[in-house]
């Protein structure tokens, strides 16, 4: 076997692994779960922009390659009956890729917010559950002979990281690409499940366990006591977690904006790009991250924002995911914890919100039951959908924004033989009036910004304004990057 062969077999198996084990994660099955209150849709929706169209069937044969490397594509949820057990991955009997994957064409001029007006109507509309939760659209005409890709995925089938991992994986490296596997060798189908027959075998399976995981709970039990008493390392961080959970569970947001405040079903895409190499820049020069220097550039935006506005505020709530991915987790699915950020908008000076972001972060990161809402969704599952809904959007209503940085791929790709220039990441508004996020692609810092149509009612403004606090926080870099022009040019 060369070593071309021996790389492709171990890409396929990490594909084969994407989206992690068939049962959803308690996390998951509550985003799942709570969408019966449409305002709480998880829909994720990426906007890749094509150097020119690609040539169609041949991005059929691509497509049909990946899902038949990743099961997961070809995976619809059942929901187990009497609602024993938490949603779960089957093989979809009826699968058929010309439903997933469409084709449409722009009417002239074909500009970029035609582009977005279409991607954000894909991503308003609910998905067919009785069908894996996926769908493609190939989206031709646009200015300059270029064409674009819609992927619109539930976010219960992963979070942005997940996502890179998959299309680092599944994407080109050069226009002709390289022979693979055939896919009907990859598949291995398996009989699909109703949701009665889902819950028999989740009964069964719990049942099987209880003795098992009731010798494991009392002997755990006794064994933490033991620790406890011998151990007074062991009993202080016990004790420190469930401090830390208290802090973690007690942190209340700050007051929201009133100018964020209304909410609806009705979403707006917008997209600023700025050179990586300059935040980076910028960043090294305030002894910041890239991410506290674009999260200090946003919230200038919004300072200027309320100003413009007539309405000035002091903070205003935000959220943003770290990350609780280990190098053991599966590729896909999803493993951060939220958190909730009081951003100084009033500050003026960008180095000054960089550094309250990083005493932020420091904090946070350093709170042993970081992990404690994920800790407590198994017993969220269990309560009733109303109750579940009703804390889901109490959690995310009251959160202005929330922003997320997502590095992605450092390298040119390709699809169908099309170089893919720009990654725009649009992320779903469960609730807050607004998600933000970024995706370093090739070189580019691609900002998706997801709006509720209700809480901005000045979206061009609201993007003139973010463009300013972007300059404000590219401007400290300058100096760096003028010397590394001039040494360049010698």
């Amino acid at each position: 076997m060369g070593k071309a062969e021996v790389m492709d077999e171990a890409i396929l198996a990490e594909l084969h692994q994407w989206g992690g084990a068939a049962e959803m994660s308690a996390f998951e099955a509550v985003m799942w779960r709570a969408e019966v209150d449409p305002r709480l849709r998880s829909t994720t929706t990426s906007v890749l922009m094509l150097s020119h169209a690609p040539e169609w069937e041949r991005l059929m044969a691509g497509h049909r390659w990946v899902v038949a490397a990743v099961p997961r594509f070809r995976q619809r949820v059942v929901v187990p009956a009497f609602g024993v057990g938490n949603p779960t991955w089957v093989e979809d009997p009826d699968f058929h890729l010309d439903y997933h994957l469409r084709r449409v064409s722009l009417p002239e001029p074909g500009s970029e917010r035609q582009l977005y007006d279409l991607a954000q109507t894909l991503a308003m509309t609910p998905f067919d559950k009785a069908r894996p939760p996926w769908e493609a659209t190939l989206v031709e005409g646009l200015e300059g002979g270029r064409a674009a890709y819609i992927l619109k995925l539930h976010h219960a089938t992963s979070d942005g990281l997940g996502i890179i991992q998959l299309l680092a994986r599944v994407l080109q490296r050069t226009p002709d690409g390289s022979a693979r596997t055939n896919p009907r060798s990859l598949i291995n189908r398996a009989r699909s499940l109703t949701p009665s027959e889902l819950a028999t075998q989740q009964v069964r399976n719990s049942l099987l366990a209880l003795p098992t995981e009731a010798a494991g709970a009392v002997s755990s039990l006794a064994g933490s006591l033991r620790d406890w008493v011998r151990n007074p390392a062991a009993f202080e961080r016990g004790k420190n977690y469930l401090t830390s959970a208290k802090r973690v569970l007690g942190i209340k947001p700050v007051a929201g904006s009133g100018l964020f405040k209304r909410r609806s079903l009705s979403w707006r895409f917008d997209a600023i790009e700025i050179p990586l190499i300059d935040l980076k820049a910028s960043a090294k020069a305030a002894e910041a991250t890239v991410n506290d220097a674009f999260l200090a550039g946003l919230i200038g935006g919004f300072r200027r924002y309320h100003e413009e506005m007539g309405v000035p505020i002091e903070r205003m709530p935000i959220g943003f995911p770290i990350s609780l991915r280990t190098e053991n987790d599966a590729m896909g699915g999803n493993k951060f914890a939220g958190s909730q950020y009081a951003a100084p908008v009033s500050e003026t000076d960008p180095v000054a919100r960089m550094r309250d972001i990083q005493r932020f972060v420091r904090e946070t990161r350093a709170e042993p039951a970081l992990d404690i809402m994920i800790r407590l969704m198994p017993v969220v599952t269990r309560l009733p959908i109303a109750a579940v809904t009703a804390m889901t959007a109490d959690f995310t209503t009251a959160q202005d924004a929330q922003i997320s940085n997502i590095p992605g791929i450092p390298y040119p790709v390709y699809m169908a033989g099309a170089e893919i220039t720009h990654f725009w990441p649009f992320a779903p508004v469960p609730g807050c009036g607004m998600m933000i996020a970024m995706i370093s692609h090739n070189g580019r810092c691609c900002i998706g910004i997801n709006s509720d149509r209700a809480a901005v009612t000045e979206p061009e403004l609201l993007m003139q304004c973010f463009r300013k606090g972007l300059d404000e926080v590219l401007a400290l870099g300058k100096p760096a990057t003028a010397t590394r022009a001039k040494r360049k040019a010698k």
